[in-house]
């Protein structure tokens, strides 16, 4: 699944309140997600990743200061998505001085266009990023073994240990609790509201 990752992913934006400044999408797609974009804009908590079901398209986004990460895929996980915009935020704010370049009125996109390269390496090397690791989870639901990819950057951001991990699966959810060397250490059936 990692290898092939850019098969799933339909649109990675970057915008301001009011600009889009960056916009990935894979070739000869004429898609467009505005509205998709419109209601992301509507969450202003900062730092804390939202998800939207959307039919099959899953979309991650967070706000990070004054812009807005955003990624569209198909049958991708969430913490994969999360992944992608955490390595996209900090290479985006290491190659352009954001605050400075937003300060001027007259802010083009065109400026970030260089960033298409950043992009296609990290969506294409995305393996040997190392950012995810996948966890074997067994579903006593299913009776089968999982694949469930957890982000690196949770177990050294956690001050606490077994991490709870919620995997929702064809209807039903586990949560799963993960140590710091990525081992679960249980696995429960929880209810589902929303």
């Amino acid at each position: 699944m990692l290898e092939d990752i850019k098969e799933y992913i339909q649109f990675i934006n970057i915008s301001s309140e009011d600009l889009v400044l960056f916009e990935w999408k894979p070739p000869r797609s004429f898609k467009s997600f505005i509205l998709d974009l419109n209601i992301v804009k509507e969450n202003k908590a900062s730092d804390i990743f939202f998800h939207i079901d959307k039919g099959n398209l899953k979309i991650v986004h967070i706000r990070k200061h004054d812009l807005i990460y955003s990624i569209g895929a198909n049958d991708l996980q969430y913490q994969i998505l999360e992944a992608i915009l955490e390595e996209t935020d900090k290479r985006f704010n290491d190659m352009y001085e954001i605050d400075s370049i937003l300060s001027y009125s007259n802010t083009n996109p065109a400026i970030f266009k260089h960033f298409k390269r950043e992009m296609d390496q990290i969506i294409g090397d995305f393996p040997s990023l190392q950012l995810v690791k996948k966890v074997n989870v067994l579903c006593r639901v299913c009776k089968a073994t999982l694949a469930m990819y957890v982000k690196k950057s949770i177990m050294e951001s956690e001050a606490s240990f077994p991490v709870p991990i919620v995997y929702i699966h064809k209807g039903h959810a586990i949560v799963t609790y993960i140590d710091k060397d990525f081992a679960v250490r249980g696995v429960e059936l929880v209810h589902i509201n929303s």
